[in-house]
């Protein structure tokens, strides 16, 4: 009889029908794993469109030079011979500046106690923007706005917009003054949303925006300042992309610019996006194989409900091959319809993920590119992919329970009452490789199948091989773990004395007597809490780093930008603030490596193949290394924080006969440098030579100023520089010291470290809540795995409350033995996720962020607790209907 014959799919339909009830749990649970990733693919997907789609916006050309200097005058002299053939040019440039209230007596300012604010400060031309859409209140043209007429100022201004941030924080409205640098500008506008904001999860300040001729007014740009220029172009049609951009890569090599074209724009969210979505996806199918726990002990307690129906079929001539076929036909119904209801809710909850991330990053990205706005416009890949993974689950998930039909004997069904209670072939106890169904070819076959299709679809869902074995083997570590755990507990409560109390003798036999599902709920449950617990142990632990184990004498400000002709008015100034404390003055030097032991630097080109990027992660390491920006200094002793592991350190009392540096230890890794080794830098255009001399170990978690490299004095001592000035002060004088400073050094920028720590946990909080939200519905399958299993023991529960009844036990009585019950599994269940999630953290916290890891009980106690009642709530919800049973009904029953 053939697998899809008539017979078969008649059997499969009569019997859904007939119990339809019974599915719900089966349903619930593809439907759940379905829906976290349907929802987080859509989300994926929807990115990935709505990037391509804005790409020119989001980089603010069809491509763009970078720099962090300005171009010199032949840099110059290429770009104006470009702009001759119809390419249009656009300048911006962008720095960190501080802006002032220019009415300093404003009511609103002295009850806010605010008149200076470090801001991200964004000079451009006309021209701008060449793509997108720059969103501004009032509705009027940029170039309106930065170049006010006569109704604004009585003699020539400059104007500037800025985000509502600014005007809440200094208590600023449309028409107000405020001072950045040497100029003072009226606030015009307010930007709702900036196109080409580079997408970075950590913003020192709102964006305000100036035109160049006011940003040459504030003089804020010194030799040394640290100002990223951006030259966006605007390419005709007929002008292709690549090879304006290897000309120009040949021609302005000598500036140590990078060039991109528009599909590299944001390449900085493009991977970050991808490798959330990537780990959100692998928790979303966590949840379907929690689901998939689920569906094989929906199929194994109806199968108990079927015994006298499948031993008829067996006595009138089926094969157990038919009958197999049968319900796999109905397990796959079944499957696809909970598959479809899976992708509807992915649909809609994937409109919650953008929300959560919006906060993450410094850029109304999420927002304007309207990805949740419109569900009218749906992928079809991720709905294909979600079917197909709810499928591919139910099959693997039902396979192994409906192999146990082979094993029915209908002459046991019609003779249960000579003692045979299950219908399935009773034997003397076996051996483990029975037990495990290892002299069983279908079996081994059957479970071989399981193991091979589940680590394909991690695989599947990873798009990475590596990544999906990693997230299958840990999964099935962290399942093995828990089963011996859940497996011993049982064990040990086994040979635990029997306790007094009624209600507490009957609980303790609920959990541990045979067919009790215990382990399974243990297990399913413990998964989801042990994912959620591990989130916030890890969260809580990057938060202590950061915050707590802040040293005490960790400086207040960082003060950027200082010239050499200001660091003695600015030391005295800070002195005459704080009452006699002196800042620590570091100085800087900004270039690029120019050559490693005589082998010149070659920067990479940006525009490479996804699959190259994801292969060679050590070379593009190597890579970001060879091409970054050094912040190089030069200093007599050894920094705090910092330890020599190879080489030695210079001393003031005998300086190196020759120019020497110190690198950290990772960067030298990186390059390939020993001692001895040459390295070159260009300052400017000018290159300077050092040997290394020693590798240091930095510890950069120590609020100090640490550098890759390191300097012997005397080299550097000409280049342009700059200085960083860092102090530490009491909160009472933070105010009035960054008033000060500002008003004395407008070019100079006052970074608040509080500020800064308060964005991580904000940008930390949000991305924990993200995972959080999926790692829900882990919790919602477990629950459902929960009810399954429940369902499961059902009928014995009932035939045991009646006899309870019968014999005098109230329905309190019976409520509170299934609420001890549900609370034991609970606390069992919690502990050992606890348990598992601390050491998941420990692993995570010393290998990956090589951080302590610290004990948290309000976490774990927290975690515990929740377990508990999760499961009291969904055990009290599934055997509701049981304690309103008659006992006569059911007697007669039997």
């Amino acid at each position: 009889m053939t697998f899809l014959s008539r017979f078969v799919r008649h059997m499969a339909w009569r019997e859904t029908r007939g119990a339809w009830r019974h599915f719900s749990y089966f349903f619930i649970c593809i439907a759940v794993g379905v829906g976290a990733v349907v929802a987080v693919s859509l989300f994926a997907a929807h990115v990935d469109r709505a990037i391509s789609r804005e790409a020119r916006g989001l980089l603010g050309g069809d491509m763009e030079i970078r720099s962090s200097r300005a171009l010199s005058t032949e840099g110059r002299r290429v770009l104006e011979d470009v702009g001759r053939r119809g390419i249009v040019i656009s300048h911006a440039s962008e720095l960190v500046a501080m802006a002032a209230r220019e009415d300093r007596s404003s009511s609103t300012a002295k009850a806010s106690g605010q008149l200076t604010q470090i801001i991200e400060l964004k000079a451009v031309e006309p021209a701008y923007p060449l793509y997108g859409t720059l969103r501004l209140e009032p509705h009027e043209p940029l170039t309106g706005l930065l170049y006010p007429g006569v109704g604004m100022c009585a003699q020539p201004c400059h104007g500037a917009v800025a985000q509502e941030a600014l005007f809440l924080r200094l208590g600023l409205q449309l028409g107000d003054k405020i001072k950045i640098g040497q100029a003072v500008f009226i606030l015009a506008g307010m930007v709702r949303t900036e196109p080409d904001r580079s997408a970075n999860a950590f913003s020192l300040g709102p964006r305000v925006i100036v035109s160049q001729e006011g940003l040459r007014a504030a003089d804020l740009v010194k030799p040394g300042s640290r100002v990223r220029e951006r030259y966006l172009l605007k390419t005709p049609p007929a002008i292709p992309l690549d090879p304006l951009r290897s000309e120009l890569r040949g021609r302005l090599v000598s500036e140590k610019v990078h060039i991109s074209g528009y599909r590299d724009a944001q390449p900085q969210l493009k991977q970050f996006l991808d490798q959330l979505s990537r780990y959100l996806g692998l928790i979303g199918l966590t949840a379907l194989f929690i689901g998939g726990m689920g569906v094989a002990m929906s199929i194994h307690a109806f199968l108990r409900e079927k015994l006298k129906t499948i031993a008829i079929l067996k006595s009138v001539g089926a094969e157990s091959s038919t009958i197999i076929g049968m319900y796999v036909v109905q397990s796959l119904a079944l499957g696809a319809i909970g598959s479809l209801t899976g992708m509807a809710a992915g649909v809609l909850i994937q409109r919650v993920l953008p929300p959560l991330l919006t906060d993450v990053f410094a850029t109304e990205i999420l927002q304007q590119l309207g990805m949740s706005a419109d569900l009218s416009v749906v992928s079809i890949g991720p709905l294909i992919k979600g079917a197909m993974l709810g499928l591919l689950a139910t099959l693997l998930f039902t396979m192994w329970p409906l192999l146990a039909i082979r094993e029915i004997r209908p002459g046991s069904i019609f003779r249960r009452e000579v003692g045979v209670t299950d219908g399935y072939a009773d034997t003397t106890p076996l051996s483990w490789r029975t037990r495990w169904g290892l002299n069983d070819a279908p079996k081994v076959i059957t479970m071989v199948a399981l193991l091979t299709g589940l680590a394909g679809l991690s695989m599947w869902q990873a798009g990475n091989w590596k990544v999906g074995g990693l997230f299958f083997g840990g999964l099935g570590a962290g399942v093995s773990v828990l089963l011996v755990a859940a497996t011993s507990a049982v064990g040990w409560l086994r040979r635990l004395p029997r306790p007094g109390a009624l209600t507490l003798r009957y609980a303790f036999g609920n959990v541990i007597r045979p067919g009790s599902q215990s382990i399974g709920i243990m297990i399913a449950i413990g998964v989801s809490v042990t994912i959620i617990v591990t989130v916030s142990l890890v969260e809580r632990a990057l938060l202590r780093q950061v915050g707590e184990t802040r040293p005490v004498d960790a400086p207040t400000f960082f003060f950027i930008d200082i010239q050499p002709d200001q660091r003695e008015h600015f030391a005295a100034l800070i002195r005459d603030q704080t009452g006699g404390r002196l800042p620590e003055l570091t100085p800087l030097v900004r270039s690029r490596l120019h050559a490693v032991d005589g082998r010149i630097v070659k920067i990479e080109d940006d525009h490479e193949p996804e699959e190259r990027r994801d292969e060679d992660k050590e070379e593009r390491r190597k890579q970001w290394y060879l091409s970054r920006e050094y912040v190089l200094t030069y200093m007599d002793e050894l920094p705090k924080g910092n330890e020599i592991v190879h080489g030695r350190w210079w001393t003031s009392d005998r300086s190196p006969t020759t120019p020497t540096v110190s690198v950290e230890e990772e960067a030298a890794k990186a390059l390939g440098v020993t001692i001895g080794s040459t390295l070159e830098f260009d300052i400017q255009g000018t290159t300077v030579a050092a040997q290394v001399s020693s590798v240091r170990k930095v510890d950069w978690g120590n609020f100090s100023t640490n550098f890759y490299m390191i300097f012997s004095p005397g080299l550097l001592e000409g280049a342009p520089h700059t200085y960083v000035g860092t102090i530490h002060v009491p909160s009472s004088q933070e105010l009035p010291i960054q008033q000060a400073v500002v008003a004395a050094f407008p070019n100079v920028s006052a970074i608040h470290v509080g500020d800064v720590l308060e964005n991580f946990g904000r940008v930390l909080d949000r991305l924990a809540l993200a995972i959080r939200a999926v790692a829900l519905f882990c919790l919602i399958a477990g629950g459902a795995v929960m009810a399954s299993a429940l369902a499961a023991t059902r009928y014995q529960r009932l035939y045991e409350s009646v006899i309870l009844k019968s014999l005098g036990a109230t329905r309190a009585m019976i409520a509170r033995t299934f609420a001890l019950e549900y609370m034991m599994i609970g606390m069992m269940g919690g502990a050992m996720a606890v348990g598992l999630a601390s050491a998941l953290s420990w692993l995570v916290l010393t290998y990956l962020f090589e951080l302590s890891w610290s004990f948290h009980p309000a976490v774990l106690l927290s975690g515990l607790g929740l377990t508990i009642l999760v499961t009291l709530l969904i055990g009290s919800i599934s055997t509701y209907r049981i304690l309103g049973q008659r006992p006569l009904a059911i007697l007669r029953h039997e």
